[in-house]
């Protein structure tokens, strides 16, 4: 039986300090997703130029190959992570619920888990300094693979933290601080880089600090001002990630101590210390129902699946834009990949802030107008940026031009708090469809959906910019059809909506227990 608990108020200190792993969790995700894809392109495109272009030479020979690119390798690899996630936490997860031991169920996991993948991050950007390029690839490509297989093993448990100290009538308040904490993981990952720069320079390597601020080729080689590849002693000069991804991990390690300083005091309120495993998977069991088993009616059932596969079309869009955008920057902005993450701080910071604003609109407007208002505005200005750089020249240096610029930034503002309205809406549409019996049931379609787009977003959208010879700007293209098709079909939805009469706040309180 679970042990009950008396306690009307959350208890914020305690929630803050589990969030503790969440934020170590995210950070590590964001500085991946922001850097990983740079180091790649970098050491992909050297592989290509190698021997005289060999293999670029071996692949226009071949028009079957034809779509192979660096864009598409690149973006390849970064589904490694989804893959993963959808094969192993699940797996881990479950295992977790299983184990006993005197650090409880989930801190053997995080424990001796989350060291290693801190261990593994710094030496990702370490592989990609070795002079050969086919073995630099091949060690990058191993610690990738390890540390996501790794990074697979302790999310599951650390998500599982909260629910364990939680009493079920307070998770809900209590996951909105879990994921503020995973919020701040993000913001500091994408300041990281800034933060480096400066402590490199100040204890002394200023010109890896230099190099940190830089602008590179397509190689990841350092530019001058003029735009020449700079060297020393006749060799070509790159930038070296090593300190973003050391001082990422040694937070990720502050955070690890402060969780397990916070378990070891407190370990007899681990509520889940009486709950069995055979009573979870019976709880489970009822929740895995086929679509056509679902005691709905013809046209809902219509609706949830019309509502799932407009969800994969939008996740399409929304999960190519995370691997692209520091290489968009980079090679389409000339902008170094420390300051391309500042950028996607504005992005993110304008999606967390419009998400109350999001939540009053789906109320007051519908779940569905809603997310058809974010879907048309973010439609609109990823096409007005697309035209913008095609039609308005370059500077005569081959910069961005002003009015570009401005379009830009005034797209990510806006697009972040158009995505907010998408995200915000659907899975409480899809969760109202269901009806309040068929939560755990309509949870799972939403993710599987979300979680598929996320294995094919960045490859289409890599296919995409490969076959407009590694343009990024055609990153907002490939999102702009997607996006556009998604809200085509998410207008033939015709259920999802409550009446005034009825209760939304199971809805309110399903999903944040859903969320991460």
């Amino acid at each position: 039986m679970q042990v009950t608990e008396k306690k009307d108020k959350i208890n914020y200190k305690q929630t803050f300090l589990i969030g503790f792993g969440f934020l170590g969790c995210m950070l590590l995700w964001s500085v991946y997703n922001s850097y990983v894809p740079v180091i790649l392109r970098g050491k992909l495109t050297e592989l290509f130029a190698a021997n005289g272009g060999e293999i670029s030479s071996f692949i226009s020979n071949h028009p079957a190959l034809s779509w192979v690119s660096v864009a598409l390798i690149v973006n390849a690899i970064m589904t490694i992570d989804n893959l993963f996630g959808v094969v192993f936490q699940p797996y881990f997860g479950k295992k977790s619920d299983k184990t006993r031991s005197k650090l409880g169920k989930r801190m053997p996991f995080i424990l001796l888990c989350m060291p290693i993948c801190a261990l593994l991050f710094c030496f990702i950007p370490v592989a990609a300094t070795v002079k050969s390029v086919g073995l630099s690839i091949l060690l990058m490509m191993s610690v990738v693979i390890c540390f996501n297989f790794t990074m697979s093993v302790w999310r599951s448990p650390v998500v599982s933290l909260m629910p364990d100290f939680t009493p079920s009538h307070l998770q809900s308040d209590a996951n909105a601080v879990i994921n503020i904490m995973g919020g701040i993981g993000q913001m500091v990952g994408f300041v990281v880089g800034t933060i480096a720069s400066a402590i490199v320079g100040l204890i002394g390597f200023t010109s890896m600090s230099n190099a940190l601020k830089s602008k590179t080729d397509d190689m990841g080689r350092i530019l001058d001002e003029a735009g020449n590849v700079v060297l020393i002693n006749g060799e070509a000069q790159y930038v070296n990630y090593t300190p973003i991804f050391v001082v990422t991990a040694v937070v990720t390690l502050i955070c690890l101590v402060v969780l397990f300083a916070f378990y070891k005091r407190n370990k007899e309120y681990d509520l889940s210390a009486n709950v069995t495993i055979e009573e979870k998977d019976e709880k489970g069991k009822k929740n895995k129902i086929k679509i056509k088993d679902l005691p709905i009616s013809k046209e809902e059932k219509k609706s949830l699946i019309i509502m799932l596969v407009a969800l994969f079309l939008i996740n399409n869009a929304t999960e190519a834009i995370i691997p692209n955008f520091t290489n968009f920057a980079n090679k389409t902005l000339n902008v170094a990949p420390i300051y391309s993450t500042l950028m996607m701080a504005v992005f993110a910071v304008s999606l967390a802030l419009f998400g109350i604003p999001a939540g009053a609109m789906g109320r007051k407007l519908g779940r569905k107008k809603t997310i058809i208002i974010g879907l048309v505005a973010i439609v609109l200005m990823f096409a007005v940026y697309l035209a913008a750089s095609q039609i308005l020249p370059a500077n005569p240096d081959g910069s961005t031009n002003k009015i570009t610029w401005i379009i830009l930034w005034i797209a990510l503002v806006v697009g972040g708090a158009a995505v907010g309205c998408v995200n915000i809406n659907t899975l409480p549409l899809v969760l109202a469809i269901g009806g309040r019996e068929y939560i755990g049931t309509f949870t799972g379609y939403y993710y599987t959906a979300t979680f598929s787009a996320a294995v094919t977003g960045p490859i289409l959208c890599g296919l995409v910019i490969g076959l407009f010879n590694e343009d990024y700007n055609f990153m907002f293209l490939f999102c702009s059809i997607m996006f556009a098709i998604g809200l085509a079909v998410i207008t033939r939805v015709k259920h999802g909506e409550l009446s005034k009469e009825e209760d939304s706040s199971w809805i309110d309180k399903a999903v944040e227990e859903a969320g991460d």
